[in-house]
């Protein structure tokens, strides 16, 4: 028997607001601990702070016990990020996960797991069709399920993502147990801020433009700029070929052609991503396939789960769920980075995203911050 209850969050905390308060005041457990996003995140872009920043902000905010999510996983498509993320905490032994949604309805969305999971020949064809008009393939795979699934529970990124939680639990037939907390407030993308919440979009464009976000959130100071890595990503593009960069995660159906001309005409990453982009292939999608092609994350490296526990911080309770983790998990546990010596290509990448995203910071753009910063203990 298990001493303590521990449940898990898949967070970015990009930056950590009240609405991630609200959720982890509603979880009922004995620890929790929060998987997130290190140096860059999913939607294609640097980390408002270093990782180390944000997870001390989300020790304030509640949580135990943060593991970094690998960037191969984190810089990736949903589904590729819930996989990394679930497979993470399931070889922890958590013993929940908890996450937010926009319908709050954990019986509607473990059907549509269960559906996508087992996805019938019809509807494959279906969506294969719809993509070759030309629209993505959530866009396509939300048309071909609207007479499947409750209206609307493919429409809003939460739902979306949570669903690919539920998935993943199903694809490693693990034994955690899934809640879903109702999103309240401002909604996922809305830029403005409704009813004393706001979201982290509408934090960050507030940030960004010098303005004060403390009404919602407790980092308050300018956000890393991906615009910092402009020439370095067009000059590694403009030395790459497009075999090369067809190996980058990602990129296919000719993507790399689309990318090598857009980067020899444009020399920012928002200018590349807005030539390249189309109803088919969404801003966020180009832009971490920019960034991983600078890094050099190849779609081979996302076939591989995470095997290791990288430490960013804790407090009393998480040295407690640390200590339990020894005991539940066979994973190394990584609290300084120069006494893991495995040869780990996740574990490589994750450093050069650190040394990278350091660049796009306003002061200390100093490498090597791996070896020399310890987990935030408080």
């Amino acid at each position: 028997m298990n001493s303590i209850k521990i449940t898990g969050i898949v967070a970015e905390y990009n930056p950590f607001h009240s609405g991630h308060s609200y959720q982890i005041n509603s979880i009922k457990s004995d620890a929790i601990v929060a998987v997130m996003s290190g140096s860059f995140v999913q939607r294609g872009d640097v980390a408002v702070a270093d990782k180390w920043t944000r997870a001390e902000y989300a020790l304030i905010g509640g949580i135990d016990l943060v593991i970094e999510l690998p960037v191969v996983f984190a810089l990736n498509t949903a589904q590729k990020f819930a996989l990394g993320a679930v497979a993470l905490l399931d070889r922890m032994g958590v013993d929940e996960i908890c996450f937010g949604s926009e319908c709050g309805d954990i019986d509607a969305m473990t059907t549509a797991a269960r559906l996508m999971e087992n996805e019938s020949p019809e509807t494959s064809k279906l969506i294969k069709q719809l993509i070759s008009t030309g629209i993505s393939y959530p866009s396509a795979r939300e048309k071909a399920y609207e007479h499947i699934l409750p209206k609307g529970l493919l429409s809003t990124p939460n739902n979306i993502l949570g669903i690919e939680y539920l998935r993943a639990l199903l694809r490693l037939n693990s034994k955690i147990t899934p809640i879903t907390i109702k999103r309240h407030g401002a909604g996922y993308n809305d830029l403005i801020p409704h009813g004393g919440t706001a979201s982290a979009s509408a934090i960050r464009n507030i940030l960004k433009n010098g303005g004060d976000a403390s009404s919602f959130t407790k980092f308050n100071s300018k956000p890393n700029n991906l615009s910092c890595l402009d020439n370095a990503v067009t000059a590694n593009l403009r030395m790459m070929s497009a075999g090369e960069l067809q190996k980058i995660n990602d990129v296919s159906e000719g993507l790399e052609n689309r990318i090598l001309k857009a980067a020899a005409e444009y020399h920012t990453i928002d200018k590349i991503a807005e030539s390249v982009k189309t109803k088919r292939y969404t801003m966020s999608r180009i832009k971490r396939i920019l960034i991983s092609s600078l890094l050099g994350i190849t779609s081979e490296m996302s076939e591989h789960l995470p095997d290791y526990i990288r430490v960013l911080a804790m407090n009393d309770t998480g040295k407690a769920v640390l200590k339990e983790l020894k005991i539940r998990s066979k994973l190394p546990i990584i609290t300084k980075t120069a006494d893991y010596k495995a040869d780990n290509t996740l574990f490589k990448m994750d450093i050069r995203a650190t040394d990278i995203a350091a660049l796009c910071e306003a002061e200390n753009k100093k490498a090597g911050r791996d070896y020399t910063t310890s987990p935030v203990i408080r």
